[in-house]
């Protein structure tokens, strides 16, 4: 099982997503799984969140998943911040 980063920054906050193929000996072809963790600004980083049980038939929509996901978790602290 290899894994790839993908790195971007979103509100001031660094997000690296991982993914993961994997190729299932019950069925042909891979599976890729994402989760992801962030940084501020400031150097704080978060725990991985990873997905594993979530499976894609595309890296691609894998990290799409993680990197939607990460966006919705730092929309939330955002918003609880200004309540």
């Amino acid at each position: 099982m290899m894994s790839h980063d993908r790195k971007s920054q979103y509100r001031g906050s660094a997000v690296t997503v991982r993914w993961k193929e994997s190729k299932p000996t019950t069925s042909p072809g891979s599976v890729f799984t994402a989760g992801y963790m962030l940084t501020s600004a400031s150097g704080k980083q978060t725990d991985w969140r990873n997905f594993a049980t979530l499976r894609f038939h595309t890296s691609d929509t894998a990290v799409a998943h993680a990197l939607g996901e990460a966006h919705r978790f730092i929309d939330g602290q955002l918003g609880s911040r200004q309540s």
